[in-house]
């Protein structure tokens, strides 16, 4: 074993970095080579090589070197004949710096240019005001990745970003304890950047585990020390999709962590214990015990008061839902806007909603009794109950029916629009909740050789309006056909013998043809 001490030197604030790697050349590079990448340039590396091989090892600095050398003094490595395991490689690295700062970078895993410096500067602004700052961290961002062949070599090809559990993402300004114990709250080491007397105080990594090391050590710090966290994604967690295990692996996939391991043995030995082991003295027995009495009256006004909000939250939510399954249904029923019809200034004659005012108009409507302006209802019966609403803004125009019987139409008179051997263009756009068929046809008034006036409808045509679908209709009345009577309308024939019949029309142009 290499014994060597990188001191911290004089002036500027250094951070110490452990990367703790085994045979696995290809990741070490790029963990190295992130270093060289800092803008802050006051670090130094303990690389610890846990039983990897040296040359192996040595080949891949020399890589990294050819292309940037390290400053002096900036690496040193050790080399163990044998694995002493992740926890004790940390320490071991830690032990080996002389900075103010530790990081924990794992060999696969990768900083942004500015981690260093941006954390450095974090703490440095948030330390005056913490009197127990143990440490800073940064976000994270999860990168999915392969190792593949290629041209006779092992290649890291990226997939893209990874999710992250909602652990990870978190706002608070402190990491907090009590959520990180529970798992409520995650970070990883390549996160970090701790005081490294900090690090010291409390043991380092606790070197029986072999998983979940860093989560064990994370929350005995958190008992003495605050983490701040600065919310800026700077550190970087490769995650492969092919992972191999012990048994069946290549040098490049090589993990320095044995994944027989019993997870859930060392995730709950990593939480803070609150029982009192046999044999443990009458005083901590004691504060053991008011420890957990508080606990549980603590707990229990808790649930108590979220049991109350759940019951008030889910109460709330059952109106809301009801609110929205209203909406949703007027919505489902609600035809979908679409531009209004095209009205030429300079062949349009007459428009429904140049002519309406801002204001809304409803009132009863009766046969033979026009409205707005050149609408007329038809139908050859008296009946109570006929109503109609017009709107602008909402660009409705809304005809209500007890019943059409055996004839009802809406018409629109056409007198005066056309000129002397012009025809006319009529455009109306509908709309309705249930679909129904109705016709068109032009209305004109003819007189027969003894002068007797006779009512005929010219050029009908059979339309169908889909429900929740607008339906836009366009006629072209030719001069030939308009001027074969007196009077010429366009009639919209409604669906005979229907009840409460609602006829909605969204928009009318008449142009010049």
């Amino acid at each position: 074993m290499q014994a060597q001490t990188m001191s911290a030197g004089e002036g500027a604030v250094q951070v110490g970095i452990v990367i703790r790697t085994r045979d696995r050349p290809l990741f070490v590079r790029r963990a190295l080579a992130s270093v060289l990448a800092q803008s802050w340039p006051h670090w130094r590396i303990a690389l610890i090589n846990d039983g990897g091989a040296r040359d192996t090892l040595e080949a891949a600095i020399a890589d990294v070197a050819s292309v940037r050398a390290f400053p002096d003094g900036a690496l040193v490595v050790e080399h163990l004949a044998q694995s002493i395991g992740r926890s004790a490689a940390f320490n071991l690295g830690m032990e080996r710096l002389d900075t103010e700062f530790v990081t924990c970078l794992d060999d696969d895993d990768t900083w942004s240019p500015d981690f260093l410096r941006d954390l450095v500067a974090f703490h440095a602004r948030t330390a005056p005001l913490v009197p127990d700052l143990g440490g800073v961290m940064c976000g994270l961002t999860a990168i999915r990745e392969d190792v593949i062949e290629l041209n006779g070599k092992p290649t890291i090809v990226t997939l893209g970003e990874d999710g992250l559990p909602n652990s990870f993402k978190r706002d608070d300004f402190f990491l907090n304890p009590i959520a990180y114990a529970c798992y409520r709250q995650d970070v990883y080491p390549v996160q970090w950047m701790l005081r490294r007397e900090a690090a010291r105080a409390v043991g380092g990594f606790p070197e029986d585990f072999n998983v979940m090391e860093d989560r064990a050590f994370m929350t005995r710090f958190l008992q003495h020390w605050r983490v701040a966290m600065l919310d800026r994604p700077l550190a970087f967690h490769h995650r492969r999709v092919s992972r191999r295990d012990d048994r069946a692996r290549r040098v490049e996939m090589n993990t320095i962590d044995n994944p027989s391991y019993d997870w859930r043995l060392f995730s709950d030995l990593a939480r803070v214990p609150v029982h009192s082991p046999p044999g443990t003295d009458a005083d901590r027995t004691a504060h053991d015990t008011r420890l957990r009495a508080i606990a549980t009256t603590v707990l229990r006004e808790v649930n108590d008061e979220t049991s109350a909000l759940w019951h008030k939250l889910d109460g709330e939510a059952g109106r809301l839902h009801q609110r929205l399954d209203r909406l949703e249904g007027r919505l489902a029923h609600a035809a979908p806007e679409t531009a209004a019809l095209d009205a030429d200034p300079e062949t349009c004659l007459w428009s429904l909603w140049d002519r309406m005012g801002e204001q809304d108009i409803a009132h009863p409507v009766a046969p033979g009794h026009p409205f707005a302006e050149r609408l007329e209802l038809s139908q050859p019966f008296d009946l109570p109950g006929r109503l109609l609403h017009v709107s602008k803004a909402a660009r409705r125009l809304i005809v209500q029916l007890p019943q059409t019987r055996d004839w009802s139409a809406l018409e629109i008179a056409l007198d005066g629009l056309a000129g002397p051997g012009h025809g006319l263009r009529c455009q109306f756009e509908i709309e309705a909740d249930t679909g129904y068929l109705f016709e068109t046809a032009l209305s004109i008034i003819e007189r027969e050789g003894l002068g007797r006036r006779q009512h005929k409808f010219l050029d009908t045509h059979v339309h169908s309006c889909q429900a929740h679908a607008p339906l836009r209709v366009t006629r072209d009345l030719t001069p030939a056909m308009l001027s074969r009577g007196e009077s010429p309308k366009l009639s919209i024939i409604l669906p005979r013998q229907a009840l409460n019949f609602r006829f909605c029309c969204r928009d009318l142009v008449i142009s010049r043809l």
